[in-house]
């Protein structure tokens, strides 16, 4: 898997700064691809990487570690204190760029639903975890998930005893979590790993879940052809000895699917797993690789994945900017638009996770996809629509006055590369002229500074964000 060196036939330059800042984070940030043009993409990639492990994970609310009672006591239901979590997400996913990417893409993997799982501080817990462990070793990420009591609780662990074994978690930790369907167990398997598993299901008043040791089943299990008095902590250990390979190509491939292309290429796929294999499961180690390949930068990866709603609504928020009013409860208004669209944050469909790309565009989302970014635009608009011009000039410089140039610029800025139609680049020209007469941009009688400019702009992006490709990242 060869690392991208820039040469002159294949220059390091804007879009590929662009497409690495949508992919590893939410956004193109003008000042940091100015100051990412300076460097090389291998020292890039590193300081992205490293500012996300460096990042400590959310502090804890006051809330993080109550029990049942204390939830009572406080005098607000639950659904207060998940749409808090919900609204710190969005921070995070604003202010953290890759940790908080992977976070979004971790939390797609070891899934597990709010409602379901009922508990404010489980949840707080679980995505500490996340954060904690997006960058760490996916060995002990597995083993721990599995032992949070928000997925205890979700995938029946709690329940799971020796009296009344329950396999939902012994099965969604291979089907799901770490070889796929049907690959490399069978039901038997399933059947011996949720008898080790046993005995997560202590607690008093929903606190913290602990071992029992009086509901866990001491009898000989065979697990993956291996027999002994297997817990928790062996079936990790047996599972990652006996199925690293098939472990390794399954997160690989998703990892790939996620960040590259849908349609996943074989070969780097196995280049990524023997580094995950050779590197005891570390996470880094394969990010990195990823990110500073040849094969990521290859143009045949532009534009073949769709934006999440939260790549679309703090992908816009971040790109450009802006400012808002600060009576508006913005990561409120996020949280609400994106479930609207389909993606509840700590919630996804099911088990299985968003399964993303095309399905999150439907009859039903398009509408609200091109109305909720426009709603953004507008708010934008009403507390200073003097920033639409500052963006324009930041992108063209002050002496530009050809309508053509400056819907381009835009339009790379907006857009991952991709040549627009001709029919469309005319209608995007006649939206930025506006009522302005066309010899005004050619006699002088129009420059870059006139009173119409910021509505001008305003236009153009509100044109733009309908176009299909603004869709695609």
């Amino acid at each position: 898997m060869k690392e991208f060196l820039p040469s002159n036939s294949n220059p390091w330059n804007k879009e590929k700064a662009q497409l690495l800042l949508r992919r590893m984070g939410f956004c193109v940030d003008l000042n940091s691809i100015n100051r990412y043009l300076l460097m090389t993409p291998s020292d890039v990639v590193d300081e992205l990487i490293q500012e996300a492990k460096d990042l400590p994970p959310t502090e804890a609310p006051e809330w993080g570690f109550w029990d049942n009672k204390e939830f009572n006591d406080s005098g607000k239901n639950k659904g207060y204190y998940h749409t808090i979590l919900q609204k710190q997400a969005f921070t995070d996913f604003q202010n953290n760029a890759f940790r908080e990417r992977l976070v979004l893409f971790w939390s797609n993997h070891f899934v597990v639903e709010y409602l379901d799982v009922n508990q404010p501080a489980y949840l707080y817990q679980y995505y500490a975890l996340l954060q904690t462990q997006a960058l760490g070793n996916f060995k002990t990420f597995v083993h721990q998930v599995g032992l949070t009591p928000a997925m205890l609780r979700y995938l029946n662990g709690y329940d799971n005893k020796n009296s009344s074994p329950n396999e939902n978690y012994g099965r969604e930790l291979y089907e799901l979590f770490t070889l796929g369907q049907g690959n490399g167990y069978v039901q038997e398997d399933i059947t011996e790993t949720s008898r080790a598993l046993t005995g997560y299901n202590k607690t008093v008043r929903f606190g913290p879940i602990t071992f029992n040791e009086n509901t866990f089943d001491k009898g000989s299990k065979n697990i993956f052809g291996r027999t002994g008095n297997w817990g928790y902590d062996d079936v990790i250990d047996i599972l990652f000895e006996e199925k690293k390979d098939l472990i390794a190509n399954f997160i690989c491939e998703k990892l790939y699917k996620y960040f590259v292309s849908p349609t996943h290429d074989d070969a780097i796929v196995s280049s990524l797993a023997t580094t995950l294999i050779s590197n005891n499961f570390e996470l880094t180690p394969v990010y990195s690789q990823l990110f500073k390949s040849e094969h990521f930068f290859d143009v045949k990866n532009r534009n073949v994945l769709i934006k999440s709603p939260v790549d679309l609504m703090v992908g816009l928020h971040k790109t450009l900017g802006f400012t808002f009013n600060d009576t508006i409860d913005l990561e409120v208004q996020f949280k609400n638009k994106c479930r609207d669209m389909g993606q509840i944050v700590f919630s996804p469909v099911d088990v299985a996770g968003w399964q993303g790309n095309h399905d999150w565009i439907n009859s039903e989302t398009l509408p609200k996809r091109w109305e909720f970014t426009d709603y953004l635009l507008i708010i934008y608009w009403k507390n200073n629509n003097n920033q639409f011009k500052k963006l324009i000039i930041s992108l063209v410089g002050e002496k530009e006055t050809n309508p053509k140039v400056i819907v381009n610029a835009l339009k790379d800025f907006m857009f991952c590369p991709y040549e627009m139609k001709e029919e469309e680049r005319l209608e995007a020209i006649a939206v930025f002229r506006g009522e302005v007469p066309e010899n005004y941009f050619e006699d002088g009688t129009w420059n870059i500074n006139d009173d119409s400019v910021p509505r001008q702009v305003y236009d153009l992006m509100r044109f733009f964000i309908t176009l299909p490709e603004f869709q695609l990242k």
